[in-house]
């Protein structure tokens, strides 16, 4: 059986994180790379991304838009629907799901799963991605597809009002079982930013990818609320 990464003690009382007095927790690559930084997401926020083996997350929603992407794009996009990366797809008030689950890997590695579908009226579409820590710990990465053929590294920082900061790095493609960089004209650049609302209970996600010659690929922003399960 793999070996359970680093463990951590809590102290005498119930801290922001909401962990129970003297629980023992796993610490997610999110918690990790962020250090001290993430006690300041909002206390919502802090319980989404504690992912490990132990706690996953599933979310249902709306994205208010998708949108972006010319005519000179869309059959990649319309490519990509085979390998649940990219689709062609546009629409307003459609329904969404994620679900974030935690594997190991060979070497006990947390590999964190983001699966997410985009129900349109006639079909579902989904773009589906794993992150994980480098062996440093200090860089996180972000695989794109199944299998994975886009890469990339990620920034990730927190703001002033407690919210999550994701921005894309370095980017390149996975063929062939070897890694292609990408020059930075082909970056498809992501900005994402993760916030809780208080007044309506409920996370609110923005995404956009960029290109520097055709504009924005890639955008979309709703809201979702974590689904409430029963324990066994």
């Amino acid at each position: 059986m793999l070996k359970i990464a680093e463990e951590e003690e809590l102290g005498e009382q119930e801290d922001s994180k909401g962990l129970q007095k003297g629980r023992i927790y796993l610490s997610s690559i999110y918690e990790k790379i962020l250090g001290n930084s993430y006690k300041n997401l909002h206390p919502k926020l802090q319980h989404r991304y504690r992912l490990t083996e132990e706690k996953d997350f599933i979310g249902k929603g709306i994205m208010d838009e998708i949108s972006g992407g010319s005519f000179l794009v869309r059959p990649v996009f319309t490519l990509g629907t085979k390998y649940r990366i990219f689709f062609a797809e546009r629409g307003n008030q459609i329904p969404f799901e994620i679900v974030n689950k935690v594997t190991l890997d060979e070497k006990g590695k947390q590999i964190v799963h983001w699966d997410r579908t985009f129900r349109f009226k006639e079909k579902s579409r989904y773009f589906d991605a794993i992150m994980f820590l480098n062996e440093r710990g200090d860089e996180l990465f972000d695989y794109f597809g199944k299998p994975a053929l886009l890469g990339s590294t990620l920034s990730i920082t927190v703001d002033q009002n407690g919210s999550m900061q994701i921005s894309s790095k370095k980017q390149w493609l996975n063929l062939f079982g070897k890694k292609i960089p990408l020059p930075k004209f082909l970056h498809g650049v992501a900005n994402i930013s993760e916030s809780y609302d208080e007044g309506e209970q409920c996370y609110r996600i923005i995404v956009e990818v960029k290109n520097s010659l055709v504009g924005r690929l890639f955008y979309y922003q709703g809201k979702f609320t974590e689904v409430e399960r029963r324990s066994e």
